[in-house]
């Protein structure tokens, strides 16, 4: 994913997966039948090579019943394209919509209708590239799996790494920690992770639309483009 964004401001830190998501956490994950590793492990790398896909990642803090404050939810969309584009739309600071696009070493930034390209950035595109697939990745290597129809609960092999980044806290500072991917067809089309911390649930949904049919991740036209100041 392109380099990161703005995130929610919370006094608790949510990460995503960007551009693309918990005390005691349980673990004991039921057994299940062992082609359920098999399975998720086969949807996750089928749409880890896809040629590209889009992309919505959504964060949000749900403070606890009866406090009368209000949900915070931060989306943001990405469009992927193999082996080394990233396109994507979130919020600014500002509540501004800003977009960032990274192709191979070049990186592109934009706030309103004007894009300006930054220098070049030896390896941002595949930096990139890694941080859209890491929840795909967690969902390949998972080893501790259970199945119900289409959603798969599984433990991450560095679950510690994984949390952190994608909520921004140690799991063993959270409860009631859940991760699933949904599969459809041969490919995952939704991670997500639950959890809560001092009273609040922190949720990071990663869902997948068109795996390997969507557009290209294109430059932008020359004409609209300002060298970096």
């Amino acid at each position: 994913m392109a380099p990161r964004g703005p995130r929610l401001l919370s006094q608790v830190p949510l990460g995503v997966l960007t551009l693309l998501v918990v005390g005691g956490i349980v673990l004991s994950l039921a057994t299940a039948p062992p082609d359920a590793p098999l399975q998720l492990r086969a949807a996750a790398e089928a749409t880890v090579v896809a040629p590209g896909f889009e992309l919505q990642d959504a964060n949000s803090v749900t403070p606890p019943a009866g406090t009368g404050a209000a949900a915070r939810v931060e989306v943001i969309d990405v469009l992927y394209e193999a082996p080394d584009r990233v396109f994507e739309t979130g919020p600014g600071p500002n509540g501004q919509t800003v977009s960032v696009l990274v192709a191979g070493d070049r990186h592109f930034s934009r706030t309103g209708t004007g894009w300006e390209e930054l220098p070049p950035s030896p390896g941002i595109g595949a930096e990139a590239v890694q941080t859209v697939l890491s929840p795909l990745q967690a969902a390949a290597g998972a080893t501790q799996v259970t199945r119900s129809g289409d959603v798969y609960r599984f433990v991450p092999p560095d679950l510690d790494r994984f949390v952190a980044t994608l909520l921004g806290t140690s799991p063993t500072a959270l409860s009631s920690l859940r991760l699933t991917a949904t599969v459809q067809g041969e490919f995952v089309t939704r991670v997500q992770v639950v959890g809560v911390l001092h009273g609040e649930r922190l949720e990071v949904m990663v869902a997948l639309a068109r795996i390997g049919s969507a557009p290209p991740v294109t430059l932008p036209p020359t004409s609209q483009v300002a060298p970096a100041q």
